[in-house]
């Protein structure tokens, strides 16, 4: 066999390879998004039971803990656990910690306690508002006029059920759910620039482990005498299912699609069903009446987020291209 045709063979056994290797990434992450998709329409829903029927912060805390348990059983298998508290990834995992955990848990629980699940799933509709923030301010894009009109969008579906009145209030409860994907828009920002060379499973140790230390810390100084909520068995398990489920396996999920896939063709396959499947889950389990003026906001927010995210290449990108683009896993 010629040099020639030994060369030929060689680069066609890549390509195949290549495209076997892609073909399977794409697949897994495929699989990883739907199971993300339905676990995030679960998560207002158990939120706003737990934040009815537990004290919020013993709900926050204990459903963090319990997922922390979980990873860091993983990581003892796989072997990253000391990767978690490594000096060169301790501190920006810390940071992904606060923000996405610390933060959006207490925001979205105690902001449950007050408006309903399913008004509570049209506020957290503004990923992409908060990504275009951040990416004009942070990676100095500047937003196109469909980044700009698909945003107006999203704010006017929003809009449409706030000038309603009865969803939104009160106020301040609104308010904290709304600026949730904020703290969840910061955390994978960060987050994205540590995959790799940390894996997923090391991201969502770092970022249950230190929360549960920080949330625990909260809890025995504000509301210790809430612990009593434990010796209940079936609050017990509403919180160990919402920190395996929601938490853990969400978390793990989210970040194996992201690996796997970009960003933008991520969100524009789980962000349409999250709502749809939100309403339907707070129907059934809490009895909630979705208004014709909330449906009608959410469906327009979402064509608004699908405008921004249509069309994007499935494999993912270099990190530092999709920073621009992060949106948060939709989950606490």
């Amino acid at each position: 066999m010629s040099t020639s045709t030994r060369s030929s063979a060689g680069s066609i056994s890549t390509l195949a390879s290549e495209t076997a290797r892609r073909s399977r990434a794409f697949q897994i992450g495929l699989a990883c998004c739907i199971i993300n998709t339905i676990l995030g329409a679960g998560q207002p829903v158990i939120t706003r039971w737990g934040a009815l029927h537990l004290d919020p912060l013993l709900f926050c805390t204990g459903s963090v803990a319990f997922a922390a348990l979980f990873t860091i059983a993983l990581l003892l298998y796989t072997g990253e656990l000391s990767l978690v508290f490594d000096r060169r990834y301790s501190a920006r995992l810390f940071g992904v910690a606060f923000a996405g955990t610390v933060m959006t848990s207490l925001t979205v629980t105690y902001g449950l306690t007050r408006i309903g699940a399913v008004a509570g799933v049209l506020l957290m509709q503004t990923e992409p508002v908060y990504s275009l923030i951040l990416s004009t301010i942070f990676v100095g894009e500047r937003p196109s006029a469909r980044q700009m009109l698909a945003t107006a969008t999203i704010l006017v579906g929003i809009g449409s059920v706030f000038a309603g009145g009865g969803s939104f209030s009160p106020l301040w409860a609104s308010a904290i759910i709304f600026a949730t994907p904020l703290f969840w828009q910061t955390s994978h920002v960060i987050g994205l620039k540590l995959m790799p060379p940390l894996t997923p499973t090391a991201i969502i140790g770092g970022r249950f482990i230190y929360a549960a230390i920080v949330l625990s810390a909260m809890l025995l100084v504000f509301r210790r005498e809430s612990l009593v909520q434990l010796a209940d068995p079936v609050s017990l398990g509403v919180i160990l299912g919402t920190g395996f489920f929601i938490y853990f396996l969400g978390g793990l999920t989210w970040y194996g699609a992201i690996k796997r896939l970009s960003l933008a063709w991520t969100t524009a396959l789980v962000i349409p069903g999250i709502p749809i499947l939100s309403i339907l889950f707070a129907v059934m389990f809490l009895g909630e009446r979705a208004t014709t003026r909330e449906v009608v906001g959410i469906l327009i927010s979402v064509s608004g987020v699908l405008a921004l995210v249509l069309g994007a290449d499935p494999h993912r990108k270099q990190p530092a291209s999709e920073a621009a683009e992060a949106i948060h896993e939709p989950l606490i």
